[in-house]
């Protein structure tokens, strides 16, 4: 309430009522004064007043005037006389368009999009920068990074967060890295598999609710798992062959296995890419009696929208191709000890010597002659009337030690012995006598053996009979014993049997003979295996080597008897 004092000459003026508005009058002595009342003054309570005029309204209310006061119709999310309490305090959006308003007892706190920072949300969050693959395992992968190129982003972050999610959505992690640090290792990976790989910056807040920047992103595929169990299968003079597994486990990872061959002095390999269902392959065309190196590995994820990767390098394999064989090996002069061989020395490389192998049903010989330039050779000490399959190996020599080729067979049958009859038994057990003929110009089973594929005939299974020698003689009975050096007569129908003594033999037991030791070699083989380290990694080669040795053989020699009584 407004009170005003006017001072007048006149005397009595509230007499005439000046005061307006339902003011009161009050008589002072010489004058009068109004007592107005709310919302009102002057002198004479004649002007209205507007409460409004100093806005006591905030946040926004309205004010509304009352005669000489006034009220606050206050907009939604405020309450109070002058609209001063807020009841949402995220209403007018206090972390704009970069974050997002969360409520707490009166207050808020701002959650940052992705790329902001800040109390408000008000500071970019820079990401980091050049993200790169620098390793890939087969069961982990190595990247690095550079921080944010402005120096403040830099300072303001806290580290960095390293998501990795497999392709399929069955594998996902997050590590976090010190700022200190700009590279990161992502283990217990699964072999052959994609990954999706995100790196952010990080900035830590105290509700635990952090701040990161937008990604930067690469995709990268890790190393399948190498074949198992890689074996060299064959080798000829032409082609090598190779045989592997595939890890049962990883089986799925693996869509192709790549192979390829070289000779240390190419240019170029020879590659060949094979199906996972694939487990053996072979070279060919390769040239007789030279090293390759042959390098095997996995591939994994050869789609259009996956990204490829080769497993992990495995140490060469050195494999020497073996040499020609001799070529047209005949047999002749075939006699009832001995064969002659002849044969023309392979077209390509140099020999270091031959294996002459020597082979019945009951045992197998072997003779080395370590002469390169050998083209023919007599076999010796043969059984008469035998049935042997001779064969010459051409001998290489290369830095896994010595190389064979593959065998040239000719098969033979020594002859009966000269002037000495076959022994027959007929069905009652009486001997009886096959007479000597001559052999025939060629022998049925002498043939040369080109085509491997060709079925060897078995060779009969030798009769153990005692060895008796029967005579055509003038002489029918034993009456006079013409059998020498404590020979017994037999006699017969037609003709008598000498069965001699131990150490003799002949037509009426004239000869001695006995066994004459003389030197010999014989020929071993034996495979070994040392290390070789090639790029750090250790594998073994294999190496078969021939060893000649010095041995004692005996040869039978027969006298006769006759010549010595005479001398």
């Amino acid at each position: 309430m407004t009170v005003s004092f006017c001072f007048y000459t006149e005397i009595d003026e509230c007499q005439s009522d000046p005061c307006k508005n339902g003011g009161t009058c009050k008589d002072i002595p010489g004058s009068f004064a109004c007592h107005c009342p709310d919302g009102f003054m002057g002198i004479q309570c004649e002007t209205e007043v507007d409460a409004c005029e100093s806005a006591p309204c905030r946040n926004g209310g309205d004010c509304e005037n009352y005669g000489g006061s006034y009220l606050c119709v206050c907009p939604e999310g405020f309450f109070g006389y002058h609209c001063e309490t807020a009841s949402d305090p995220c209403f007018y959006s206090p972390c704009g368009s970069r974050g997002y308003c969360l409520p707490s007892n009166g207050s808020h706190s701002c959650t940052c999009k992705v790329g902001y920072t800040g109390k408000s949300c008000e500071k970019e969050l820079l990401p980091p920068t050049s993200l790169k693959v620098v390793r890939v395992e087969d069961t982990g992968v190595s990247i690095s990074w550079y921080p944010p190129e402005d120096p403040v982003a830099r300072q303001m972050i806290d580290g960095y967060a390293v998501t990795y999610v497999s392709f399929d959505g069955s594998y996902r992690r997050t590590d976090f890295v010190d700022r200190s640090h700009s590279a990161h290792q992502l283990r217990a990976l699964a072999s052959g598999r994609a990954y999706n790989i995100s790196v952010f910056s990080v900035k830590r807040n105290v509700n635990n609710k952090n701040d990161i920047s937008r990604p930067v992103m690469l995709i990268t595929r890790t190393k399948p798992r190498p074949v198992e169990g890689f074996d060299i299968a064959n080798v000829t003079a032409s082609t090598i062959t190779v045989q592997w597994a595939l890890p049962k486990l990883q089986h799925s990872s693996i869509s192709k296995v790549r192979i390829s061959i070289r000779q240390p002095g190419d240019l170029e390999d020879r590659t060949v890419e094979l199906n996972s269902s694939v487990a053996k392959y072979t070279f060919r065309d390769l040239r007789p009696g030279e090293r390759y190196l042959i390098h095997v590995s996995t591939l994994s994820g050869l789609e259009m929208e996956d990204p490829p990767s080769e497993s992990q390098a495995m140490a060469p394999f050195h494999v020497w191709t073996r040499p020609l064989p001799p070529q047209n090996l005949t047999a002749s002069r075939v006699s009832a000890t001995s064969v002659h061989m002849t044969w023309d020395q392979p077209l390509a490389g140099s020999m270091e010597g031959y294996i002459i192998n020597v082979t019945t049903n009951q045992s197998i010989k072997s003779r080395y002659v370590p002469n390169g330039k050998l083209s023919s050779y007599t076999v010796r000490d043969l059984l008469p009337g035998q049935r042997y399959r001779l064969s010459v190996m051409a001998i290489q020599n290369t830095e896994q030690g010595q190389g064979h080729s593959e065998p040239a067979h000719v098969y033979i049958l020594t002859l009966q012995r000269d002037g000495t009859p076959e022994r027959r038994w007929g069905q009652a057990g009486q001997p009886r006598v096959l007479r000597n003929r001559l052999p025939p110009a060629l022998l049925p089973e002498l043939r040369l053996l080109a085509d491997h594929n060709i079925p060897e005939e078995p060779s009969q299974a030798p009769s153990c009979l005692m060895l008796v020698f029967v005579f055509a003689d003038d002489t029918q009975n034993c009456s006079t014993n013409p059998c020498k050096n404590g020979g017994t007569c037999i006699p017969g129908v037609e003709v008598y049997l000498c069965d001699c003594m131990p150490g003799f033999k002949g037509r009426r037991c004239e000869l001695a003979c006995k066994k004459l030791p003389h030197s010999c070699t014989r020929l071993y083989s034996e495979t070994k295996s040392f290390p070789v380290w090639e790029g750090g990694i250790c594998h073994y080669l294999y190496k078969r080597v021939y060893k000649v040795h010095q041995d004692i053989c005996y040869k039978e020699s027969c006298e006769s008897t006759s010549m010595k009584i005479q001398s």
